[in-house]
């Protein structure tokens, strides 16, 4: 971890007390836009298990009410933070203190410019997140169905809100459709680690092997999308190799790679040797119940997947710094 601390050295050095306080709104909007898809994300592989009638949860019922309950604080937070970033950033333009931020002149020209319709887009996503998570718990026909078109439009707002401000507003459209994907796919993966987490500790091992299964089926997409997606961004942002030494934001996207090839080794990890691990342990066991091995095998996933929630905190907080006080060269 040495290297990231120094080459985000020179990154801190300077910030305002609002550029302190944007970075750390903007990380509890990426926590609220993280849930919420990487919810609907779970949502969806629970409902995939159910058709299949595989369920990955023995108890479905206490399963969607806690995907509801992870979404709808997720959008919550999300919501409060929209609304707290906004007024910070006013205060930022105002330049007379903290008093700035209830400045009605530069409220009106920031809530008219793409700020505001940013946080229109994202205050919509997290309304129809909310509207989602208050239908009926046990969701079946129509009202599933709804739940789940509610989460997709939700979707679609957050990811469109990420197009219109910061570096991703002078892209092409060709760069703004790629930071959408590139946003929702990350987004799922990172917001489905909790739910994970929280599986490890309620399932008995044949059941969990089937859920990691069923998400490591969809991760290998995933992964593969944030990774071409993230390669392409990469291309249009800079203009050579030697922007990311030489530049200050240069440097923090490497320290950006360098997280995100942590927590890419430990999903690694998960896949390949953590969760075929369980299976061998629920195989010699004979039985559905838990024993001291399996307990033992879920336990070691369930610290992994804790570490990876901590790694994925930190490329969040990467990210928030990067889109608030650094920019790219060819965007400059």
């Amino acid at each position: 971890m040495i290297m990231p601390a120094i080459l985000m050295t020179d990154v801190f050095y300077g910030l305002s007390l609002f550029d302190i306080l944007g970075i750390m709104t903007k990380w509890l909007i990426y926590i609220g836009v993280t849930t919420s898809l990487g919810g609907f994300l779970m949502t969806l592989m629970n409902a995939r298990s159910i058709t299949r009638k595989r369920q990955i949860d023995t108890s479905t019922r206490s399963a969607v009410d806690d995907l509801s309950g992870y979404m709808r604080k997720g959008a919550m937070i999300g919501i409060l933070a929209v609304v707290m970033n906004f007024f910070i950033q006013v205060g930022s333009f105002a330049e007379t203190g903290l008093a700035g931020m209830w400045d009605p002149l530069m409220t009106e020209i920031l809530w008219q410019s793409s700020v505001g319709g940013s946080i229109s887009w994202r205050i919509a996503g997290f309304v129809l997140v909310l509207l989602a998570t208050l239908m009926p718990v046990k969701r079946t026909g129509f009202v599933k169905k709804s739940a789940l078109g509610l989460l997709l439009m939700a979707t679609l707002c957050l990811a469109y809100s990420f197009t219109l401000i910061g570096h991703s507003a002078d892209m092409d459209d060709l760069g703004k459709c790629l930071v959408a994907i590139h946003v929702v796919a990350i987004g799922a993966w990172i917001g489905s680690l909790i739910p994970l987490w929280i599986m490890c500790g309620r399932l008995e091992a044949q059941s969990l092997k089937g859920g990691m299964d069923l998400f490591g089926k969809q991760a290998i997409f995933i992964v593969a999308v944030v990774v071409i997606t993230g390669l392409i961004l990469l291309s249009l942002l800079f203009n050579s190799p030697s922007e990311f030494i030489d530049t200050g934001y240069g440097r923090a996207i490497l320290t950006k790679l360098f997280i995100i090839s942590m927590i890419l080794a430990i999903a690694a990890l998960h896949k390949f040797h953590l969760v075929p691990k369980l299976d061998g342990k629920a195989q010699e066991s004979g039985s559905l119940a838990v024993t001291g091995d399996e307990a033992n095998s879920a336990g070691i996933l369930k610290r992994s997947i804790g570490v990876e929630i901590l790694i994925a905190a930190l490329i969040l907080t990467t990210t928030a710094v990067l889109s608030s006080v650094l920019g790219p060269q060819n965007l400059a």
